[in-house]
């Protein structure tokens, strides 16, 4: 294993972290998992090339969870992820996650940080080890938001190598000019508590803002876990003992093989990801599970449509557990949107515009922060 960075790392503020999902020639990555124990990266992820050909130096690699899952079979209250506790202790400027389940966002905005989620298929999903890859995107935990999109604007682009993205070659993250216009749930935001309800009023009233409704919010959280379980189901069966990672020491044929490696390599829940993804993809659970969930993720999309407004102000996240929040920072991840999650007196807030308008996020963001 990489000796990673910790908070007790040497200072390396122009640099950035890269989480152990991004691959980086030479050196293990293993996406926290002890299946792929030994795995040494055989390419640079394309995010990794980027930065070097802009002269932007690697401070190391940071620990991660088990393939960056949320934890639902463990308990949550573990101390902050290392990609947020090496940004928010000064070793470096900012850190390369992949953060599919709204980990990142809530934990940097507790930490006084900000996380950008660029819009899905704006930058290469190359060399960064799969989970759910339709909703697979890197994105940056930052002590400076305008740095963090400084530094998007430098790994952002068409890559040959990743087939879904815009033909964009280049993306320049500058804010927009004109003021945005704030759309506010109230329904949602009510879940949150008190000073998180206070905190939204508060940055709303900056700007012209609007009430709405979001259809299916109800849904959100199912339609995530049940299609992210089963893409992870497909991206986690090539660990099998076989090709590479970790293998059973001891064993009778190809059938214990796959079992016993499994078994010893990944942690509760991974497996847990992998029933469910089988579950959901088996003949009698296809049509009323995940055929229901991706006509759903459709009327997801459709349904946030920006009409009339130009960003959406959210909770980073409820009181609760991890699956309790996915409905707040996993829908972004199914309908392709960018968001920023940031510190607003005091405590998180979350906010998500529609595709490639990173720019309303930017000019939001820096129309509260000068006063």
């Amino acid at each position: 294993m990489p000796d990673f960075l910790t908070a007790n790392s040497r200072r390396q503020p122009g640099a950035v972290a890269l989480e152990d999902s991004i691959m980086q020639k030479g050196f293990p990555a293993a996406a926290g998992s002890a299946a792929l124990n030994g795995f040494i990266s055989p390419v640079d992820a394309e995010v990794v090339s980027r930065l070097a050909g802009a002269g932007v130096d690697i401070a190391g690699r940071v620990s991660m969870r088990e393939f960056g899952l949320e934890k639902v079979m463990q308990d949550t209250g573990e101390s902050i992820t290392d990609a947020v506790e090496v940004v928010r202790n000064g070793v470096c400027e900012n850190a390369l996650c992949n953060d599919l389940f709204g980990i990142y966002r809530r934990e940097a905005a507790d930490a006084d940080l900000g996380y950008i989620q660029p819009t899905y298929a704006t930058v290469s999903r190359y060399g960064l080890i799969p989970v759910a890859c339709s909703m697979d995107q890197i994105g940056i935990v930052c002590s400076d938001i305008a740095g963090g999109f400084r530094l998007l604007s430098l790994i952002a682009g068409k890559d040959e190598k990743d087939p879904v993205m815009f033909p964009d070659k280049n993306y320049v993250y500058n804010r927009s000019r004109k003021k945005p216009t704030v759309a506010v749930p109230k329904a949602i935001v009510s879940m949150a508590d008190e000073s998180t309800q206070n905190r939204i009023a508060d940055f709303s009233s900056r700007f012209e803002f609007v009430d709405i409704d979001i259809e299916y919010f109800h849904l959100f959280k199912q339609t995530v876990y049940i299609l992210s379980c089963a893409e992870a189901g497909g991206n986690l069966s090539r660990y099998d003992g076989v090709k590479f990672g970790h293998r059973a020491s001891s064993y009778g044929d190809i059938n214990e093989l796959y079992t016993k490696t499994r078994t010893e390599s990944f942690g509760s829940d991974a497996k847990l990801a992998l029933i469910i993804g089988s579950l959901v993809l088996s003949k009698e659970y296809y049509t009323p599970l995940y055929k229901k969930a991706m006509s759903l993720r459709r009327l997801i999309k459709n349904s946030l449509d920006f009409n009339g407004y130009d960003i959406i102000a959210l909770p980073a996240g409820i009181q609760g557990g991890g699956y309790e929040n996915l409905a707040f920072c996993g829908f972004t991840s199914l309908a392709g949107l960018p968001s920023l999650t940031f510190s607003h007196n005091g405590g998180g807030i979350q906010l998500v515009a529609a595709a490639r308008n990173e720019a309303a996020l930017l000019a939001a963001y820096e129309e509260v922060s000068k006063r």
